[in-house]
């Protein structure tokens, strides 16, 4: 059965009913950044989404090709993540409305065994399908600390 984050880490993926202070432990992401409309046809965020799920698959059908990463195992894609805000940061009702002025930050976990290189080789097998998502990933896998 494949590794499924949200079943094992439910503590970070499905929330409580009443606030508590969580203990996140140190993660890999695949990660795109930019700027404007979420709901721009064929905009930004929309490639990025591309690149983010392109990447993420790629990883996880590497189990059917020749080529799969050392400490592969079976997992199931981890949900869609992501850091929103407008302007410089501050909280301003006006910029919100504006959704050309939002800045975000997409991100895909991935497993413990997506290195740089593995981030580089599914970026080379994903290059030749879609060339054009490419150019948006964060080069290489972001490790975020957590607070343990």
């Amino acid at each position: 059965m494949a590794f499924d984050f949200k079943k094992e880490y439910r503590d970070l993926y499905v929330p409580g009913v009443r606030p508590a202070f969580v203990n996140v432990p140190a993660m890999t992401f695949a990660a795109v950044a930019g700027t404007g409309d979420p709901n721009e046809e064929g905009g930004a965020y929309q490639q990025a989404l591309g690149s983010l799920y392109g990447f993420s698959y790629t990883v996880k059908m590497s189990k059917m090709g020749p080529w799969q990463p050392e400490g592969y195992f079976d997992f199931v894609v981890p949900p869609l993540e992501g850091l929103w805000w407008a302007g410089a940061g501050v909280f301003d009702g006006a910029a919100i409305g504006n959704k050309a002025a939002l800045s975000w930050v997409s991100l895909i976990r991935q497993p413990d065994f997506v290195t740089p290189e593995v981030f580089d080789a599914a970026c080379r097998q994903l290059a030749p399908e879609k060339p054009e998502n490419l150019k948006t990933v964060i080069r290489h896998p972001v490790r975020c600390s957590g607070s343990d």
